[in-house]
C-alpha cells in the first residue's frame, strides 16, 4: 500500500493515518472519499419535500451513519510511528498533539504506534 502524502508539511504517512503524524492535519484520502461519496444513496431524496423545505438534514443523518459503519468496520492500525523533535506526536487517527509521556492519544485513547 503506498503511502499518504500530507498537503501541508509533505510529510509521507501511514496509509491508515487520518492525520498527519509531523503537522496534526487531516490527510486526504482520494480513494476512500471517491468510495464512499458513491456508497451514498441520493436517489430516495429524488423529489422529497416541498418548495421551502430542506432535505439536508436527511442527508447529513446518512452521511453520519455511513461514516461510523465505516468506522466500526476498520481495524487497521497505523504501523509506522513519528516523534517531533520535542518528543510529542501527533495522534494519527484524531489529530491531537500529545506529550512525549504520553503512550495512548488523551482523545480518542489508541496507544501510539
Amino acid at each position: 500500500m503506498s503511502e499518504i502524502i500530507c498537503n501541508s508539511c509533505g510529510f509521507d504517512n501511514d496509509p491508515v493515518a487520518k492525520y498527519c503524524q509531523k503537522c496534526g492535519s487531516l490527510l486526504t484520502h482520494k480513494k476512500s472519499l471517491n468510495k464512499f461519496m458513491k456508497s451514498l444513496n441520493f436517489g430516495s431524496l429524488a423529489g422529497a419535500g416541498s418548495k421551502g423545505t430542506s432535505v439536508a438534514p436527511i442527508v447529513g443523518i446518512d452521511v453520519d451513519n455511513k461514516n461510523r459503519e465505516n468506522e466500526s468496520t476498520t481495524n487497521e492500525r497505523v504501523s509506522k510511528s513519528y516523534s517531533l523533535e520535542d518528543g510529542s506526536w501527533y495522534c494519527p487517527y484524531c489529530g491531537k498533539k500529545n506529550r512525549q509521556t504520553e503512550f495512548s492519544c488523551g482523545d480518542c485513547l489508541k496507544g501510539k504506534p
